[in-house]
């Protein structure tokens, strides 16, 4: 098994270097597995959706369902992965937020605490650090 860079499914995913995107499709289809970290993923959905590649969010869900069903790769938590996208499809959030609540849902965690505006609401997460009567935390933009 190998470890791949986020550069390397980048290359691999949008061929904008032809002899990159080759030597991208020769590691990854060596017949061994290619290892993902949750970082490359969330780096992978951070440069795809930016102003260079400007992926839209079905094209992200497509690419990453397609990863999770190949044999090509291995992830940390093929399921806590899974769990992250099915949120992500229908939330507001990143994905690497979702795969932020995610993992610590794996981890035994009741609820992820966070300020981010788009996770109000949310199934796992809690918005702000409010005590009972004290609105004083809220993030107001």
């Amino acid at each position: 098994m190998i470890g791949l860079d986020t550069n390397i499914l980048v290359r691999y995913l949008t061929k904008d270097d032809e002899q990159q995107w080759q030597q991208a499709t020769t590691v990854i289809q060596r017949n061994q597995p290619c290892f993902i970290t949750n970082i490359v993923l969330c780096e992978l959905v951070w440069v795809l959706r930016g102003a260079s590649y400007g992926f839209r969010k079905d094209k992200i869900i497509n690419v990453l369902e397609a990863m999770l069903h190949s044999a090509a790769f291995e992830f940390e938590d093929r399921l806590t992965i899974d769990q992250a996208l099915q949120q992500y499809k229908q939330g507001k959030a990143d994905f690497s937020d979702y795969l932020i609540g995610a993992v610590s849902k794996q981890a035994g965690c009741t609820e992820t605490v966070t300020f981010d505006g788009k996770l109000e609401g949310e199934r796992g997460f809690q918005y702000g650090c409010v005590l009972p009567g004290d609105q004083s935390n809220r993030e107001t933009t």
